[in-house]
């Protein structure tokens, strides 16, 4: 067989979020990501794939660590969150750390919500960054195409 193009669309924009803050203008806030991609991914390799993107928040500086929780994409599961490219499923998910092995959700049936902490000060604005660690289990059966999924972020400050 031959490799598979994939990519993960997570829809992290200012628009998206949702986002309410006090309301003096200068405690807003600015969310974007950088969706995971995975790139190629072999049906017949023996090993998963892994990929990862970030979620970023440009705040005032006196604003405290947001909270990001992720939905569940089109499958409707945390547990089980697919990618399609017409007819085929993909099965991937997206964690909060490294080893991968705690899901990334709501909070919800096992999942956790990630905050974002620290964060830089420059400029008048101070900048918090965190990771998002995908990883598509290997060997799974599918047909050759562009599989894609989008997964809503919610940010609460």
């Amino acid at each position: 067989m031959r490799p598979v193009k994939l990519r993960l669309l997570v829809a992290a924009t200012a628009f998206a979020l949702g986002v309410v803050l006090a309301p003096a203008p200068a405690r807003a806030c600015t969310i974007s990501s950088a969706g995971v991609a995975f790139g190629a991914y072999d049906p017949q390799a023996a090993g998963a794939e892994d990929s990862t993107g970030t979620v970023r928040a440009d705040c005032h500086p006196s604003e405290s660590a947001p909270i990001v929780a992720l939905g569940t994409g089109q499958s409707g599961s945390f547990a089980a969150r697919t990618m399609t490219s017409g007819p085929y499923t993909l099965g991937y998910n997206i964690y909060s750390d490294s080893g991968r092995t705690i899901v990334w959700g709501d909070g919800t049936g096992g999942t956790v919500t990630v905050t974002m902490t620290g964060g830089s000060v420059s400029g008048g604005v101070r900048r918090f960054t965190r990771t998002m660690y995908g990883r598509i289990p290997a060997q799974q059966n599918v047909g050759a195409g562009s599989y894609t999924d989008t997964v809503m972020l919610t940010v609460t400050f």
